[in-house]
């Protein structure tokens, strides 16, 4: 049971952060209502395409992801599933093949309209496990929000799922339903959504297709903090300033899986979503004196729309680099939070700083390996580790000099579980207080993609380097996370030793 709508007239903010939250929100809508004829003509031409490509076996095309859940923001692609309609004489053909005709139809249709075909693109993914025809009305190149962003249509054929997962957040009242007249103002938890999922992308968080977590993982995960008690508490008591319910909810959801531990469990919910759980991994589960298994999480996010045998985990393995930088964000984000004061500000504008610093666009690709460098690119690694966690370990600053993806990667970026692809890469050491970085002597190393973390921006200096404000703090962060994880491990190492062993049955 998630919180109720929060109420209708909004008064006036009591310090700028709420005041910078409504600013976001409503940025947000005017995008969204600047591009929302483009997008819904965009559709329209690739639901022409379906039925033509189709003919009497298209079904019905279904709006899907962020836009059918009311959770868009600036950039979001908009997904729609083609279903087809099958009978006993003719086969449809595989969901790859039905896109190959779509495509077709559509490259037809531009033609008609030569004016519009250097701004109309299309790209195949075939070789995903979900096949996907894309197609982008726009330049790929267009500046980020607030200016022009080009608009994306991400279509796949007869996938359920995506259909269950917005009817399932229709149903716990995360999102509004589709035959219910639009409500005065979007219920906390949608606000919530949304927020997230615009940290997300102003912070660069490694999406599915890079190796991190899917959007879908990210909202179940917002879903659950807030129907969490304290949740609703907090929401209960900012109810007369929807700002700062929000901004409470926020705060909660950052402080929850900022902790140690918060990714390391399994995140469920009821077939109804009445209720929610998260079961985290304790020692009895670990292997005794697996190291691996004892340092990095094991997170789990179950299908809430799939029961019993069909049950599903939602959210792939994650390598420790990448949960090292997920870590990092959270924290980043959680401890900003805290600062923002609940009533009186000490001096002008100090909650709209602290925010405008957890919403804080980082540059695009800043937490993508590329697939190919031109000259040397400064990253943040995982050292000393394997891919499975072993060995010691360490954060170190290094130059990747040569990329070497593995055979048939084509994709201009390097999966985060990649452990083929060859980085590299010449180490550096690091002054902490001044961020000056020098070349080690020795030779390069051969790194893997699944050792990457972020990639640091380094100024010349003659022959050596220095580190900016961003990169430092992330070096510094990251190095304190791992030593607070090898203290507790080392904590959990002489529990386990002081524990009296289990006596063995006697079978004589």
């Amino acid at each position: 049971v998630l919180p109720a709508h929060l109420p209708a007239h909004h008064p006036s903010p009591v310090h700028s952060g709420e005041d910078f939250l409504m600013e976001m929100l409503a940025g947000m809508d005017h995008h969204m209502q600047q591009v929302r004829d483009t997008q819904q003509g965009l559709v329209a031409t690739v639901e022409l395409a379906c039925r033509r490509a189709l003919d009497r076996h298209f079904g019905r095309l279904v709006l899907v992801g962020s836009a059918a859940l009311r959770v868009e923001t600036p950039g979001s692609d908009i997904d729609v599933v083609c279903f087809t309609r099958r009978d006993r004489h003719e086969a449809v053909g595989l969901p790859v093949n039905v896109l190959r005709r779509v495509h077709w139809v559509l490259k037809e249709l531009v033609k008609q309209y030569s004016d519009y075909s250097p701004t109309f693109s299309m790209e195949l993914i075939d070789d995903a496990r979900v096949p996907i025809l894309r197609v982008i009305w726009g330049s790929p190149a267009a500046a980020r929000w607030p200016q022009a962003h080009p608009v994306a249509v991400d279509i796949s054929v007869d996938q359920s799922r995506p259909v269950d997962h917005v009817r399932w957040f229709q149903r716990v009242g995360a999102a509004p339903c589709p035959k219910a007249p639009p409500p005065l103002v979007a219920p906390l938890v949608t606000l919530t959504l949304r927020c997230v999922k615009w940290w997300l992308k102003q912070r660069q968080i490694p999406r599915t297709k890079e190796g991190g977590l899917p959007t879908i993982a990210w909202l179940l995960m917002a879903v659950h903090v807030c129907s969490l008690p304290e949740a609703h508490e907090q929401a209960l008591q900012g109810c007369q300033r929807p700002m700062a319910a929000l901004l409470a909810s926020l705060a909660s959801f950052f402080r929850h899986y900022a902790a140690l531990g918060c990714l390391d469990g399994v995140l469920q919910f009821a077939p109804d979503g009445s209720s929610s759980e998260f079961r985290r991994r304790n020692a009895s589960t670990r292997p005794r004196g697996d190291r691996a298994s004892d340092s990095w999480a094991e997170f789990a996010v179950l299908d809430p729309t799939r029961e019993g045998s069909e049950s599903l985990n939602l959210a792939p393995p994650l390598p420790p680099a990448t949960q090292l930088l997920l870590a990092h964000e959270l924290r980043r984000a959680g401890v900003r939070l805290e600062r923002v004061p609940t009533r009186c500000e000490a001096s002008a504008g100090e909650s709209r700083r602290i925010l405008k610093e957890v919403f804080e666009p980082l540059p695009e690709g800043t937490n993508a390996m590329p697939s190919f460098v031109a000259g040397g690119v400064g990253v943040l690694l995982l050292w000393g580790e394997d891919p499975k966690g072993g060995g010691a370990r360490t954060i170190e600053l290094g130059v990747v000099e040569h990329v070497i993806p593995r055979p048939g990667w084509a994709a201009p970026f390097l999966h985060r579980s990649d452990d083929r692809s060859e980085l590299h890469v010449r180490l550096c050491d690091v002054d902490e207080r001044s961020g000056r970085c020098h070349s080690r002597k020795k030779n390069s190393v051969v790194l893997c993609p699944c050792h990457f973390i972020c990639r640091v921006h380094l100024d010349k200096e003659g022959r050596n380097w220095r580190m900016d404000m961003e990169g430092m703090e992330r070096f510094k962060a990251m190095r304190y996370y791992l030593q607070e994880l090898d203290a507790q491990q080392q904590r959990e190492r002489e529990r386990e030793e002081q524990a009296p062993a289990k006596a063995l049955p006697d079978t004589s």
